[in-house]
């Protein structure tokens, strides 16, 4: 008994020890070639010929043998499992410096390392299949919920933005000048997404055209009604201070209105993932209690039943989701 486990804790370690050095070796290629990308970008944007051109960044494609070469082709493989860019918007919007080929390589990597350490330590299939299933859904999720805590730090920062927006715009300047003069005293995500506005601008865009692809990349429905009144009073003419002024105000309104929401609707989140989370745990509780108990459920109708149980709990959570999720 004392031989096995001893076996097991060195299978293990050995899992651990190669997935990381493969899952190294793989991000350090990734993160290799977007420093190029980087350098390359930079080279394009500089107009005064002041940065310098070093050979490696003269070209995008990975030279011929490298590790690099290996991961890009990985990447550009599993990028042609997202056809209609889904994967790439929600990356983007949730400022995740990856393209969708890279975090899905990264994500199987992951995966497949887990999967095999846990299968090995507890000896059971519900391992694998647990830690297959944990790392999907976080390399799922995790974009959404990047992607909802930056649009809700976005509207924080609109009603302000606005406001300053405006007075300076009273004071004399142009709609143009107050954003580059805000986005310098601004904090992030806003002055990200103003100075990628700015850097549209200065190659040629038009300012209402680039603010449409910010709030459209963004995501956040204040952000685009602001933009909409904009192009209204651009095309129109008419004072932009106290439109301005107006939209801040009916944003912290509704900035009031989602809070009380959400408090309102707490319970009922929480009621959700409690009803959600106890058959696991008793799933869990029982495989580490008796592991031959469910042995019965892998076979025939009992696996039938396991799948349409967990089909059933889906069910059930999504529909406690929609009642409780109010759009305000």
């Amino acid at each position: 008994m004392l031989g096995v486990a001893t076996y097991q804790i060195d299978a293990a370690i050995a899992a651990v020890l190669i997935g990381g050095g493969l899952s190294l070796a793989v991000t350090a290629a990734i993160l290799r070639v977007r420093n190029r990308q980087r350098s390359l970008a930079a080279i394009l944007e500089d107009t005064m010929g002041t940065v310098k051109v070093p050979v490696e960044v003269v070209s995008e494609s990975p030279e011929r043998g490298e590790m690099s070469a290996l991961t890009v082709r990985l990447a550009g493989v599993f990028g042609r499992v997202d056809t209609r860019g889904l994967l790439e918007k929600r990356l983007e919007r949730a400022d995740i410096p990856l393209r969708s080929g890279e975090y899905l390589v990264a994500t199987v990597g992951i995966a497949i390392m887990l999967a095999v350490t846990v299968g090995i330590v507890t000896g059971s299939p519900f391992g694998s299949v647990a830690a297959l299933a944990l790392v999907a859904g976080v390399a799922w999720h995790l974009p959404t919920r990047r992607s909802v805590a930056r649009s809700k730090l976005l509207q924080a920062q609109l009603p302000d933005a606005l406001s300053l927006m405006a007075a300076s715009v009273e004071g004399g300047q142009t709609f143009q000048r107050a954003i580059d003069m805000y986005r310098h005293d601004a904090r992030p995500p806003l002055s990200a997404e103003l100075d990628r506005v700015m850097a549209e601008v200065a190659v040629g865009s038009d300012l209402v055209l680039a603010l449409e692809s910010m709030a459209d990349r963004c995501g956040v429905e204040d952000l685009k009604w602001a933009v909409e009144a904009v192009r209204i009073q651009q095309s129109t003419g008419g004072r932009l201070g106290p439109i301005l002024h107006t939209l801040a105000e009916f944003m912290r309104t509704r900035q009031e209105v989602r809070r009380e929401v959400q408090t309102l609707s707490a319970e009922g989140r929480i009621s959700g993932y409690v009803l959600f989370a106890i058959p696991l745990f008793l799933l869990f509780a029982l495989e580490a209690k008796d592991p031959a108990y469910l042995t019965p459920m892998l076979h025939g109708f009992g696996l039938i039943v396991l799948i349409f149980t967990a089909g059933l709990m889906a069910l059930g959570f999504w529909i406690v989701r929609r009642m409780v999720n109010i759009d305000v």
